[in-house]
């Protein structure tokens, strides 16, 4: 069996150099994880544009955005609860103070949850009851 700089090899020399090879998930729980990091990711940037271009050009975008918020949160409700919804909303755009600080989250209990990465997240994420 070929390992995958011998196919990638392969492969540029078919369709030319920039080709990369990407590995599908395995399982649907893998799935899963590589589906709520991009959506995590993709939240990221639209909001980090979307406040960009307020303040730097005046465009204020909320009043077409907020209707694909509101899609994207009614999915995720539907997906994982109205409890985990909360969390993932807290961790998608309010983990980080105005100086860029991460912020924890602190349970009922009193404990506190640093996440410095995305998988991190989805981890305790799963954990959550509720």
């Amino acid at each position: 069996m070929m390992d995958d700089s011998k196919i990638l090899e392969l492969l540029q020399k078919f369709v030319g150099e920039g080709v990369q090879i990407k590995e599908s998930p395995k399982t649907q729980e893998e799935r899963e994880e590589n589906l709520f990091i991009e959506l995590i990711d993709t939240i990221e940037i639209v909001w980090k544009q979307e406040h960009e271009l307020y303040e730097n050009h005046g465009i204020d975008l909320v009043g077409f955005s907020q209707y694909l918020y509101h899609a994207i949160e009614t999915l995720v409700v539907l997906k994982y609860g109205y409890f985990r919804a909360n969390a993932f909303w807290w961790y998608a755009l309010e983990r980080f103070d105005a100086d860029g600080n991460l912020l924890g989250l602190e349970d009922e209990e009193g404990k506190t949850y640093f996440f410095k990465t995305h998988k991190q997240f989805y981890k305790f994420f799963k954990s959550l009851k509720g």
